[in-house]
């Protein structure tokens, strides 16, 4: 997984796991029920996903914590197959968790 961009209020994540409908459902639903989420869009085409926050309300600190989910994501990611889905799917829900 890249980060193809990353400033305080805005992410860019790309990586063809995202086109995947179900994958791309979970990580909407994990990052879009913060409450300092404005937006997650996927541009299905290329597998990118754009998330944008309300800085002031998930402090940079929060997403430093989070770094090593998102970095075991992109590796998981990856190795993406049909095969390591349910793992994938998992990972999401753990990074869901710990924004709560």
């Amino acid at each position: 997984m890249i980060v193809s961009s990353f400033f305080p209020g805005r992410i860019r994540l790309r990586n063809d796991v995202f086109k995947d409908d179900d994958i791309f459902s979970a990580l909407y639903s994990a990052v879009g029920s913060h409450s300092a989420v404005k937006k997650v869009e996927r541009n299905e085409r290329t597998g990118s996903v754009l998330v944008e926050y309300i800085s002031e309300n998930l402090p940079m600190e929060k997403l430093l914590a989070l770094k090593d989910e998102f970095f075991a994501l992109g590796k998981l990611a990856e190795s993406y197959s049909k095969k390591n889905k349910p793992v994938i799917l998992e990972k999401i829900h753990e990074i869901e968790r710990k924004l709560k």
